[in-house]
């Protein structure tokens, strides 16, 4: 809504600049060209002929049609684009939200045969149901990352409800216990202000960078409360390095020297971030640790 009405305003001062310079220079170019007419057949001595006023007037009108015609064409070709852009957005929308269902169903109907294998014992069949599942989660997680990205890029909002933030954090880790050792730190339980597919999405994000950046066996994350604030941070930690650009992260695309990933889940996180009225910083030394902080739900 907010790009929308921006693209309006915008739209609306070039149009307006356009017309407004249009006008002036039209005024300019009849009402003095006339008068200097004038003065030019009053003193024939000033050496302006009226081939050459008439020349003036039709070089200024030209110019001025030349800048109308440049800009409606520019206008032409964005509003397409924009169009054409937009298309694209729901299509891809559209497409996510379709493959989420059968993946959906994949997962599932993969669950049933690796309980069917493990009742028979067959533990490659345990192992590639597995790991279909796990494929198919990793596949269900990026569907999400595309469709509230392209939500989010059209003007879409956050349920922002209370979130007990530990148990989400319990309920997440324990989808990568296979794969990491996760250790939660906490100092007490705390209900903060979020959208709880948001900060799931974020959780996954994290992970994700995880997989895809490091070698990390074991991450670390510690839930506090912020002293002298109504607000909770969430710092998590793996072990691995990072030696980019920390300004440019949380910028779309950005993913440094790494060829795997899409490079869109920490911004995604950015934008969360923002929606929640909450903030993402970077720390760490030759490593990253990323802390989310959330406002806290007061009693």
């Amino acid at each position: 809504m907010k790009k929308n009405r921006s693209l309006i305003i915008l739209t609306t001062l070039l149009v307006g600049t356009t017309l407004a310079l249009a006008i002036w220079w039209t005024y300019l170019l009849y009402v003095f060209g006339d008068k200097l007419e004038v003065i030019t057949h009053s003193i024939p001595d000033i050496g302006i002929g009226s081939n050459i006023i008439r020349m003036l007037k039709w070089e200024a009108s030209t110019f001025i049609i030349l800048i109308l015609f440049l800009t409606i064409s520019f206008l032409i070709v964005f509003f397409k684009d924009h169009r054409k852009t937009k298309a694209l957005q729901s299509f891809f929308a559209s497409l996510t939200h379709e493959l989420k269902t059968p993946l959906a169903s994949i997962r599932l109907q993969s669950e049933v045969i690796t309980d069917v294998a493990e009742s028979l014992n067959s533990e490659r069949l345990v192992k590639l149901t597995s790991r279909l599942i796990e494929d198919t989660a990793n596949l269900e997680t990026q569907m999400d990352k595309i469709l509230q990205l392209s939500r989010l890029e059209r003007g879409g909002t956050l349920n922002l409800k209370p979130i007990d933030l530990l148990a989400l954090v319990n309920k997440i880790s324990n989808n990568y216990k296979n794969t990491y050792e996760v250790k939660v730190v906490h100092d007490n339980t705390y209900e903060v202000l979020g959208d709880e597919l948001a900060i799931e999405l974020s959780l996954k994000n994290l992970f994700e960078n995880t997989k895809n950046h490091t070698e990390s066996e074991i991450v670390y994350i510690t839930i506090k409360e912020l002293i002298d604030t109504e607000q909770v941070s969430l710092e998590y930690k793996d072990q691995g390095t990072f030696t980019g650009d920390r300004t440019m992260l949380g910028t779309i695309f950005y993913k440094h020297n790494s060829k795997k990933g899409s490079g869109i889940g920490l911004y995604l996180i950015k934008k969360f971030m923002r929606l929640m009225n909450g903030k993402i910083t970077f720390g760490g030394v030759n490593s990253l640790e990323t802390t989310l902080t959330f406002n806290r739900v007061t009693q």
